[in-house]
Formats: structure tokens, sequence, C-alpha cells
């Protein structure tokens, strides 16, 4: 076996923890000379550009096996916090002094050997230095939420905003803000797939990302236009990944609303759309025997027609199931047949919407009350925040309650507030949301039969959810307003229809009424 022989280990990080340290180069130059200057050969060098704070340093692991097998006579370091600053490396070293197997570590202040008093001021070293790492951590994350606290985030902004470093918040970028904003307008039409907006922007519109030192000015790719649609930061939300929220003082690309309908038109997050054939209804149906979705089959007739029908997908499983194929036509057909129950005869429409204009400014009072109830449950929670925080420091809370209460009223709080910058509709608004309701109950019906794929699902989602296939029979849970037109025509009890419509109307999600004369009708044989 080799002679046990002296090395020298340098290490820096790139994180802020090390910025006053010296370079690698620098402490290998002050420790080669204090070698000289001991009378010892080193025979090797080992440098590390890794971050101490939390186990798992490959140098030093090798380092501490080759000090386990004997091999290790003593290592020179600038400081004793090169080594170790978090507990498990900090046992090792000291282990290691106390047990023989690492003779002395030799700084630029003292040598540490297996002695008592030597290793008891190597603990002290060491322990300062997790100390430090442990603040050091508490402050930055103690920052991060004061900062997210104002509404500013901790990282880089998306693509259609920008840093402003003089004042360290997120500004609109000027170039690409308002042309990414039309980009949402043109999938929330619904007459466009993320295919095709992709090309109109980067094709007609030439969007192209910022340039950075390594990369940008690309034109914008499928799978960022998609993590675009899916980013809650649009809608002026930071949304942490721990779950944690808190209402932005950026701007807002999108409301929630919009942002909530994006997502039932992409069909699924992530999703990249890339499929050999284009099914209308893929992945909305499900079998009510077995809970499976529904996927869609094609097949073309020798006369060249087309024709597509859904089956369970009972692909790998044990049972087959017994539900027959489902037609698109037949199940297109039923959604029909319910469409026409939706059209509003014009008289009762006439007599609702007269009622409705004398009702609204009403209900609209009452939403005044809502604004100072929400006041009130606003400022109580910022109350309940600032006594929590004077029973952590008397030492009252524990930590772990602390954190979990904290949190909890961080995000009531964000809700409050996004609650209160709702903005509020006027009676002229809302009866426009109305008008939006009647027109889309009189096209709906010639729209599924003739419409573009992206219409026709557009058209399912907006009047149901929960669509299932049982024996060819559709099944579905009306959405309202349209459980509520359903019975226009059957029911003489127009005064609850008035009222439920005016409930639906003033809680109304923008977009959530698609507009279906945005797009020709261009549905392929």
């Amino acid at each position: 076996m080799p002679s046990p022989v002296h090395l020298i280990y340098a290490r820096k990080s790139s994180e802020s923890e090390d910025r006053q340290v010296l370079s690698i180069g620098s402490q290998i130059q002050e420790l080669k000379e204090l070698a000289l200057r001991r009378g010892i050969e080193v025979a090797e060098v080992l440098e590390e550009a890794h971050s101490a704070k939390a186990p798992g340093r490959p140098v030093f692991g090798d380092l501490m096996r080759r000090i386990h097998r004997g091999e290790i006579a003593g290592v020179f370091c600038w400081k004793m916090d090169r080594l170790a600053r978090n507990h498990f490396d900090t046992g090792q070293v000291l282990q290691a002094l106390a047990d023989g197997k690492l003779p002395s570590v030799i700084t630029t202040d003292r040598t540490y050997t297996a002695d008592g008093n030597d290793r008891f001021l190597g603990n002290f070293e060491l322990g300062m230095a997790t100390k430090y790492i442990d603040d050091l951590r508490q402050n930055v994350k103690r920052g991060n939420r004061a900062r997210f606290q104002r509404g500013w985030p901790n990282f880089r902004p998306p693509v259609g905003y920008l840093e402003d470093r003089a004042t360290k918040t997120v500004i609109k970028d000027p170039e690409r803000f308002d042309m990414l904003r039309r980009a949402w307008d043109l999938i929330l039409s619904g007459s466009m797939r993320p295919s095709q907006v992709l090309r109109i922007l980067n094709d007609q519109w030439q969007f192209r990302t910022r340039r950075t030192a390594r990369r940008g000015d690309a034109p914008l790719s499928h799978r960022q236009l998609y993590d675009l649609f899916s980013n809650h930061f649009y809608t002026g939300v930071i949304r942490l990944r721990s779950g944690e929220t808190y209402q932005g003082a950026f701007p807002a690309m999108v409301t929630r609303e919009e942002f909530a309908r994006t997502q039932e038109l992409l069909g699924r997050a992530g999703h990249n759309g890339n499929s050999k054939h284009e099914f209308a209804y893929s992945g909305l149906l499900s079998c009510a025997n077995c809970g499976r979705t529904m996927v869609g089959e094609q097949h073309i007739k020798p006369s060249g027609r087309r024709y597509v029908y859904y089956r369970c997908h009972r692909r790998g499983a044990d049972a087959k199931c017994a539900e027959p194929t489902m037609p698109e036509q037949l199940y297109e057909e039923q959604v029909v047949a319910q469409l026409e129950r939706m059209r509003i005869p014009d008289g009762v429409a006439w007599w609702v919407r007269r009622h409705l204009e004398h009702s609204l400014g009403q209900e609209l009072a009452q939403r005044g009350v809502s604004q100072e109830s929400g006041q009130r449950a606003l400022k109580d929670a910022m109350v309940e925040s600032e006594n929590l925080l004077t029973l952590r420091l008397r030492g009252l809370v524990d930590d772990e309650t602390f954190v979990r209460r904290r949190d909890e009223l961080s995000d009531r709080q964000a809700a409050i507030k996004v609650e209160l910058e709702r903005p509020q509709a006027t009676p002229a608004e809302l009866l426009g949301r109305f008008d939006a309701v009647l027109n889309f109950a009189r096209r709906a019906p010639d729209s599924l039969r003739n419409g573009t794929p992206v219409q026709r699902r557009q058209i399912v989602q907006t009047i149901g959810s929960n669509w299932q296939v049982d024996g060819r029979k559709a099944l579905y849970l009306a959405k309202a307003p349209f459980s509520t037109l359903t019975r226009t025509a059957t029911s003489a009890d127009w005064w609850t229809i008035t009222h439920e419509i005016r409930t639906w109307l003033v809680g109304y999600q923008a977009s959530s009424i698609p507009d279906l004369t945005l797009a020709p009708y261009a549905r392929s044989a």
C-alpha cells in the first residue's frame, strides 16, 4: 500500500454565500506557499466548483473515501468552511479527525488534529459555517416572501414581460405583450387550433423571442406556445411549486376566466395536439359502463366518404367492455336535438329581457354591499396575520403552525383582493351577455352540423360537462344557463326562469359563451 500523501482541496461556489471567497486559483496559490513554508510536499490538488450547503459533492465524496482507506496524510484548505457547510459533511470531517483517519487539516489560520481542543475549534468553525448557511437560507426565504407579498416574482418573468432592473419590478414587453394578447384572443375565439395560432404568430406577425446573451431572437416553438397558454403568470398571479399563490402587482395579460376557458379549449395541459387524425370529441366522451375514455377512429368508404366512430378504450383490459361504438353522426344528432330545445321563443325572450332590465339595477346595488363585506374580510385577514406574527415572536406558536397558518392567510388575502378588483359590469353589459346567450342558442344547431371540429367541440363543452355514452345515448350535465333554457318551451314559470338567468348573468364568466360568427363554417366531408 502506498504511503499516505498530503493534498490540497480548493472549493468555490458560484452562489451568493461565496461572494467574498478567493477564487480557486488564488486558494491553490496560497496553500502551495503555505505547504512550502511548512516543508510539506503536496502530491495532488483537488478542485471543486460546487455549493457545500447540502451533501452530494462528488470530489469531496471521493476525498472522504480515500481518507477512510488511509491514503491521506493531511488536507490543505483555505478555511474549514471549504470542506463542509452542512451537518452531514461536518460530521464526516470531525469523525475522521477523531478516529485518526484524517491526521490533520491545515488551513491558513491553524492546524486541526485529533486533539480535543483542535476538534472543538474545528467543530466551532464548521458550526459557524453551517449557521451562516441556515441564516442565509432563512433571510432569502423571508426576502422572497416579502417580495411575493408585494406582488413581484423572484424569477425571470415569461415571454411578454420584462424585468425592470432599476425598480426591480416586472413590466410589459412593449414589443411582444400586445402581440401575445392577440394570440390569446385567437385561441379564445374557438375558431383556430394552437398550430394555426402559432403559424400566424410566427409567420404573419413575425414574432421573435427576446435576445439574450446565449439564446433568443427565434420563433416561438409549439411547446413554448402550450407553456404560454398554461402559465398562470399571465393571469396576474404568482403561483409557486409549493402551491402557494400571490396576487401579482404586474399587469395581467388575460383574466382568470379567459385562462380557464383556454384550458377547456386545449383539452388538457401539455397536449401537443399532434395526431394523425382529427376527431372533434376525442378525450371528451367517456363510457358510462366502465368509465374509460372513448377514443375516435375513422373508416374511409370506397366512395371516399369519411365516417367517424367513438369506442370505449378497452385496450389492455382484462375484460372487454360491452358498450357499442357511437357513430359521430348519431352523437351529433342527439346534441342538435338538445340544442334545438334551448332556443327561446321570441315572446319568452322579450318578456325575460324586459324584466331583467328592471331587476339588474337592484342586483348590482347588492354587489356594493358585498364589496363592503369583502373589504372587511380583507382587513380581518390582515389583522390576523399581524397577530399571528406577534404570537410567533413571543414564542407562543411553533414554526410548523406559523408557516401553515401564514400561508392560509396569504392565500385568503390574495383571493379576496382578486374578487375586489374584479370589474363591475353595468346593466347594459349584463343584457349584452344575455343577448350573447340568445345568439349562441340560435346559431349552435347549424354550427354543430356544419362547423369546424374546433367549433363543434367548443359548443359541446359550452353547454355541458361529464359527457358519457350509454347504449349509444349521449348523457351529460347541463351547464348554466342552458339547463334553464331547456325548460322555457314547457315551463310557464317565467319568473323563476328570469331569476335563474339573472343570477347566472351576475356571476357570468367572460368568454364562456363563444361567438359562433367569428369563423366561417368549414366542415370537411
